[in-house]
């Protein structure tokens, strides 16, 4: 395979559901060689549309579609994710690919670090198979943070390497021995605002994503359906009171990545505190 790194992301209703997904795509363009952005078949939005028109203009994004109903088991389509984000890895031109979700974005100041693993001038040159990012969590508000169930996990492998997507495609995971040689980019930061913006597309999507862990527990949640339905009461301070109540919250004291600035400016009239 060709030296370089191809970026990739995948999404489906992404407007509706006020992901920051195109920011998403430029937070990781400037220092990718191509981007694999999939859709799968959205429809609920134009999300296809916005698509095609983010690759006619800048030539670097190449627009795949992926099918959503995958035949994963009853109770476990969470594992679509993982099978949608490998289908874009297996579309890479380029040695090393970086995914990156619709609501989580990487930081300018990672850019050093990344290339210099993608263009193997560590010190591990050209053994490193995958790559662990450090994660930020946000939470409520842009000025708060809380440790979610990981801190930091896998984003970006060899594409010819046995390292893929694996679970709700929250990491990735290696099938042979002979691969598992991974690396921590310690310099490198995703900051992940899946938990801030529109409290109203942040409950329908929190529903949508629920129903694909019944067989994971109760889910989806009452409440958070009936939030999702128009109570007036609605909250996201439901679902982290106990995150809360542990003391798990912290103030975030970093600088947000220089794509997020007009998304946040027009999203701080949703920001929350929670009592």
């Amino acid at each position: 395979m060709k030296n370089g790194l191809t970026g990739s992301l995948i999404i489906r209703n992404g407007n509706i559901y006020d992901f920051c997904w195109k920011q998403a795509i430029m937070s990781v363009l400037p220092i990718c060689d191509e981007f694999v952005l999939l859709e799968a078949y959205s429809d609920l939005d134009n999300t296809y549309e916005d698509c095609l028109a983010l690759a006619r203009q800048y030539p670097k994004i190449r627009v795949i579609r992926g099918e959503w109903d995958g035949g994963e088991p009853e109770g476990y389509e969470y594992r679509r994710l993982a099978r949608l984000t490998n289908q874009c890895i297996d579309e890479s031109s380029y040695k090393f690919a970086i995914v990156v979700q619709g609501d989580e974005v990487v930081h300018e100041d990672s850019y050093p670090s990344i290339l210099r693993i993608a263009r193997e001038e560590t010190q591990y040159g050209d053994q490193v198979k995958a790559v662990q990012f450090l994660f930020t969590h946000l939470v409520g508000r842009f000025d708060t943070q809380w440790p979610f169930v990981y801190q930091a996990t896998f984003r970006m492998c060899r594409a010819d390497s046995s390292w893929r997507s694996s679970k709700d495609a929250w990491t990735m995971e290696c099938s042979n021995p002979d691969d598992n040689f991974w690396i921590g980019a310690n310099r490198a930061r995703y900051i992940h605002y899946g938990f801030v913006g529109n409290l109203t597309a942040r409950l329908l999507k929190e529903v949508k994503f629920q129903e694909m862990f019944k067989a994971e527990g109760p889910f989806p949640d009452k409440r958070v359906v009936e939030m999702a339905n128009g109570d007036k009461d609605a909250s996201m301070a439901y679902l982290f009171k106990e995150a809360k109540d542990r003391g798990e919250f912290t103030p975030f004291t970093g600088t947000h990545p220089a794509v997020m600035k007009d998304w946040i400016e027009a999203h701080r009239q949703y920001e929350e505190v929670f009592e």
